[in-house]
């Protein structure tokens, strides 16, 4: 290897697999290491893993198994980085395993922690990581459009709970329903939310249990593809049957601040002024944001995320963050409010920002009564 100063060190870890993964081209094992220098990379690899990961990884990056440095994998990591780096400078995320990090040190190695992202360049996709994208947001839409389905041919018993053919319909039927469907589009669903009444007023809550006619019910689907590895994400709030009027005119305004903030959406557009677009048309509609009885209720999160190998990553959309959106992020938009006493209304589109506006992903209809 030609001598450099300083090399940049992942160990695959939640974290960060999905920068090894975008440098490599290829979904890392569960043990995996990659130093890069350069242009060039090393990722080291258990001897199973070595002879699939080096027919699919992209030019540049060498997999090896510790035996072809001369080391073991019973070694580990620093005696690999010690027979096959020449540098002694490395550089880590924040992220990196604290005790990996003092075992370097104290095998002579100086740790800078950086304080930048090790591939900002996530930020701004291709054409192809777009297409990518794309294609997880399409099975999203197409999950979606399957459990509204199932909701809209439902009738309530007499305590309003919903049924079909007699059997009642709950959260986790319709989970199952949005899981099938994106297997067949070869596509995982992780945490899908589908959360009625008062669980919709948690924006986390996945919902568990009978759905309800007349109340909220937030369908939060994001999947990520088998084939790409890139993440989908999208949000609908329906009602089978008549909605309130206080819930009519709530998911009016959300739907008002979602539009709002779209028509601020261009390369320049700074993401704090988009988030504060949403938040002020809700609250100009007369849902202020604040606590109540110490219970932090309205607009209660950012309006949106950078999604691709992450399903959330940079850039953030949110009033705390000042930063430029550039053609080729690739964000999501999605007001929400959120109220104990009455239930949430959160809508939600992944789009891609474009120098004149944006490109959405894929179509899916909003109708709040169902």
């Amino acid at each position: 290897m030609k001598k450099r100063e300083t090399a940049p060190i992942l160990i695959s870890s939640p974290q960060n697999a999905s920068d090894i993964r975008y440098l490599c081209g290829t979904e890392p094992p569960e043990a995996a290491l990659l130093v890069k220098i350069g242009q060039r990379g090393t990722l080291f690899v258990s001897e199973m893993e070595y002879n699939r990961l080096r027919q699919t990884v992209r030019r540049g990056i060498s997999v090896v198994h510790p035996e072809m440095a001369g080391s073991s994998w019973k070694k580990g990591p620093v005696d690999w980085i010690e027979k096959s780096v020449d540098v002694k400078k490395l550089i880590v995320s924040s992220v990196f395993p604290v005790g990996l990090a003092e075992k370097l040190r104290q095998a002579g190695f100086e740790l800078t922690v950086s304080e930048e992202l090790l591939c900002p360049q996530r930020k701004i996709k291709t054409a192809e990581e777009i297409k990518a994208v794309q294609g997880s947001q399409r099975a999203a839409v197409a999950a979606m459009k399957a459990a509204i389905r199932q909701i809209a041919a439902t009738e309530p018993d007499r305590s309003g709970i919903l049924r079909s053919g007699g059997k009642i319909l709950t959260s986790e039927t319709v989970r199952a329903t949005i899981c099938h469907t994106l297997l067949d589009h070869d596509c995982t669903a992780f945490e899908t939310i589908v959360a009625c009444g008062p669980h919709s007023a948690d924006p986390h809550e996945r919902g568990s249990g009978p759905l309800c006619a007349g109340q909220p019910i937030v369908i939060d689907i994001f999947p990520k593809s088998g084939k790409t590895g890139y993440w989908g994400d999208i949000t609908r709030t329906v009602c089978r049957g008549a909605a309130s009027a206080g819930l009519k005119k709530m998911y009016s305004a959300v739907k008002a601040a979602h539009a709002a903030a779209l028509k601020r959406v261009k390369a320049g557009a700074w993401t704090d002024v988009v988030h504060n677009t949403a938040a002020e048309e809700m609250e100009r509609r007369g849902y202020a944001t604040g606590p109540v009885d110490g219970v932090p209720q309205g607009f209660i999160h950012g309006l949106g995320h950078g999604v691709g190998l992450e399903i959330h990553e940079a850039p953030r959309v949110s009033p705390t963050v000042h930063e430029t959106l550039r053609a080729g992020h690739i964000i999501t938009i999605e007001p929400g409010l959120y109220y104990p006493e009455t239930g949430g209304i959160r809508l939600e589109d992944t789009i891609a920002v474009t120098r004149d506006g944006y490109k959405m992903l894929a179509s899916c209809s909003k109708h709040f009564e169902i």
